[in-house]
Formats: structure tokens, sequence, C-alpha cells
């Protein structure tokens, strides 16, 4: 009886133990696998290195590498063209994206923002985050992002340092992708403007077979504006409908830069406007009025005159592309046509815009 239970209890002590044995691997024994299927897929996986394929694909890969010259689908923001140098980062200054500022674009980077930077540089962006508080790190020189460094240093510059990092901040390029990155430099902007930020667009206006707008308008606006517009002139526009909406759609993609080049134009404004000279110059006997109105505030140094000068600019490009000086005039709208409160951001926001009235 004694017998029986001693091999009764042996047993039942020898099953976990030869299982425990059996699991362990050591040397070129792999033990025993439960779920072969776990470790090793049945399917070819991408990069994978399996055996067989040294004749085809470098380091035994089941995928080939892209041909040379081509970017595979959906990569194109990836390549980035300034190395992690000294000489990259001066050069990055020129590096522009075409990500627009609009308030989703702002808010999502507001998140992004929040969940990755926030901690260093604090919420409101003056580098009196948790970790600068308890200084564990030592905080950057410049005085947050309202100081004259910051405004002053080129978005280029601020992805390089988001992609590479500098000093003793890391690089972000893995949290963050490069839409994602643009996005958090708008937000930074809007940190560090405050009122004087200017959403761009939310999207182009849809236009009707007449060329009105959703919202029965004839025309849209370029620079962020909520108010109606007059591109085209109206009934007096002198072309087709097809020829209005080229118009239309021209002035739509229109944006300028932000402070302190808030008279210039973004590169994703060219395309645009190099169609609309292309009409002008085919109808010589065309003339326009180019309207710049402007959400100005006596807190805004020159403001006043950011209208006018925004009007001249996108005349002085349209000449530049061959449109006959004489057959074009810039001018300034007045405060009449303002349709919202001027003394708040969003007032201001709904006032800014640049207008084409085109006629014979």
């Amino acid at each position: 009886m004694k017998l029986n239970n001693i091999l009764k209890y042996g047993l039942v002590l020898a099953i976990p133990a030869m299982s425990l044995v059996s699991c362990v691997s050591s040397g070129d024994n792999q033990g025993w696998e439960f779920a072969p299927q776990m470790y090793v897929s049945d399917a070819y996986e991408p990069f994978s290195q399996e055996e067989g394929f040294t004749g085809y694909n470098p380091n035994n890969m089941t995928m080939r590498l892209p041909v040379n010259g081509t970017v595979a689908r959906g990569q194109v923001g990836y390549i980035y063209p300034y190395a992690n140098t000294g000489e990259g980062y001066e050069a990055s200054a020129s590096y522009t994206s075409s990500m627009l500022a609009t308030q989703s674009n702002v808010a999502e980077g507001k998140r992004l923002y929040d969940i990755n930077c926030s901690h260093c540089h604090g919420k409101s962006g003056k580098n009196d985050g948790a970790i600068f508080k308890s200084k564990k790190m030592p905080g950057p020189s410049w005085k947050g992002l309202t100081s004259d460094y910051f405004k002053n240093l080129p978005d280029g510059k601020v992805y390089h340092v988001i992609t590479h990092g500098k000093g003793l901040m890391g690089p972000h390029a893995a949290f963050l992708s490069p839409e994602e990155r643009w996005k958090v430099i708008h937000h930074l902007r809007k940190l560090s403007l405050g009122d004087a930020f200017e959403f761009d667009p939310e999207q182009e206006t849809s236009l009707g077979a007449d060329g009105s707008d959703a919202n029965g308008e004839n025309g849209t606006n370029m620079d962020g504006a909520n108010g109606s517009s007059n591109n085209g002139a109206g009934a007096n526009f002198p072309g087709t409908n097809e020829e209005r909406q080229l118009v239309l759609n021209a002035m739509s993609k229109v944006m300028f830069k932000v402070l302190p080049n808030r008279k210039e134009l973004k590169a994703s404004s060219f395309v645009g406007l190099d169609e609309l000279a292309k009409l002008l110059v085919s109808n010589s006997d065309w003339k326009a009025v180019v309207v710049g109105r402007t959400g100005t505030t006596v807190t805004e140094d020159g403001a006043e005159n950011l209208s006018q000068e925004r009007a001249n600019t996108v005349v002085n490009y349209l000449v530049s592309k061959g449109v006959d000086s004489g057959n074009l005039v810039a001018k300034a709208g007045g405060d009449d046509t303002h349709t919202g409160e001027n003394m708040t951001s969003e007032g201001r926001q709904s006032n800014r815009r640049v207008e084409i009235e085109i006629y014979k």
C-alpha cells in the first residue's frame, strides 16, 4: 500500500517536473514549442530573414529593397534632406511644409504637445514643466516660446530639432510622424504669437455650377476669413463660369506667413496664382482690383497697413508672372467691411481676407 502511494505521488510530482525541464532551452536546444506558429509564421513576413533567399534578396530578407530612386507609398514625408550636423541645422532654416495651420491641425498639435513636450516646456510653453522644475534637467537658455529668440527661429529649424534633437533634448522622430511634427510647430506658433496668430482656412470653399459657394456668395476668401467676398466681381465678371472657378480656386489657395513675415506669400500660394496670371495674360483687356482686408487691433504694430501690403504683394507677384501692371490695382478695404467684433481674436479672424475683383 505504501509502495502504491509512493508511485502515485511520485508520478504526480514527476509530470510538472518533466514539463519544466522540457521547456528549458539552452545552447542549440530550443526546448519544446507548444505553439510554434507564435514564433515562426507560416506566411512570409516583410524584412524577416529566411533560409533559401540568399540568391534573391540581400541579407536573406523575404522582402526586396525598393528600387533605387523610388519612395515607398506613404513615406515621402519621412525623407528629410538635412543631416544631424551643425551645417544641417543651419540649412534647415529654409525647410517648409504645406501642412496648413488650420484650427483642427493646431488643436491636434496641442494634444501632441501636451503628451510629448509639456513635461519639459510646460503647458503654455514657459519652460516650466515638471522636469525642468525638478532640476533633474536644466532648462534651455531662451525664456519660453514668447521670447524673441523663438519668435525669430525659422520653422525649419524647429522641425530639425524635433527630428534630430539638439543639446540635451533628444530626437522625437520616433514619437511624432512628419505631419505630427508640423502640427506641433503650428501649436508652438500659436502659443508664441497669441492673438496675433492667424489660422489658415480649414478647407477650400465648395463651388456650385454657377461659381457660387455653398452659402450663395460669389467667391471665396484666402486668409482664414469667414466673411463674404467679392472675388470674381459677381455678375460683372467678364469670363465663363469655368474661368471664374479658376479664379476662386486660385485665391482660396493663397496664404500668407505669420509674424514677422506677415505680408510674404507662403509657397503653397504660387501654383494658384500662376494659373490666375496665365488667365489674365491671355485676356489682356481684363482689369483687376486686389483688395486686402485685415482684422486690425491697436496692439499690433503696423497692422493698419497690413491689408494694403498684402494686396501689394499679390499684385507684385502677378506682375512678375507677366501680367500688365497697368491692368492691376491694389487697395486696402475699409472698416465698413468688417463682419465680426474686431477686438477679439475670433472676430479679427473673420475679417482677414484678400479679394480680387475682375472686370472689363
